[in-house]
């Protein structure tokens, strides 16, 4: 039986806020990751944003987003906000339909790929991306 890779990346993320405007707040100190995953948000540095766009990935969507830092008053357009519009519970995890190349999400906050897409980001220069089969790794993540 197939299942969804849960996708995690190897440099720590800071947290970040989503406020009424958009923008995300940071709200600790630290570097920005290049993947970036929280509540109602997946946010991916503008290289990888840009190679997720060239593929056949159903059900997504991709904006600008603005990283906002309250102490400094900068803002920062290093990342791209995809939207995911294919949701699942741990409940249908050996029964969803896997095919094709797919970002899913989970409670809308955990990012799972189809084994197709994995294959494609695993061939890709982003050595960033860490994958773990269903929920093998999913609690250390």
């Amino acid at each position: 039986m197939q299942l969804p890779f849960f996708l995690s990346c190897s440099t720590p993320a800071i947290k970040l806020y989503e406020l009424a405007d958009g923008r995300f707040q940071l709200v600790q100190h630290g570097p920005v990751a290049p993947l970036m995953t929280g509540y109602r948000y997946l946010l991916v540095e503008t290289r990888l944003a840009e190679f997720l766009q060239t593929l056949p990935i159903e059900r997504v969507r991709y904006e600008p987003a603005v990283l906002f830092n309250r102490g400094t008053g900068e803002e920062s357009r290093t990342h791209w906000r995809v939207h995911v519009s294919q949701y699942f519970g741990p409940p249908d995890l050996r029964d969803m339909a896997l095919d094709g190349m797919r970002i899913l999400t989970m409670s809308d906050e955990y990012f799972f790929v189809t084994a197709e897409l994995k294959s494609a980001l695993e061939a890709s220069p982003f050595r960033y991306l860490r994958f773990s089969e269903g929920f093998s790794d999913f609690a250390a993540s």
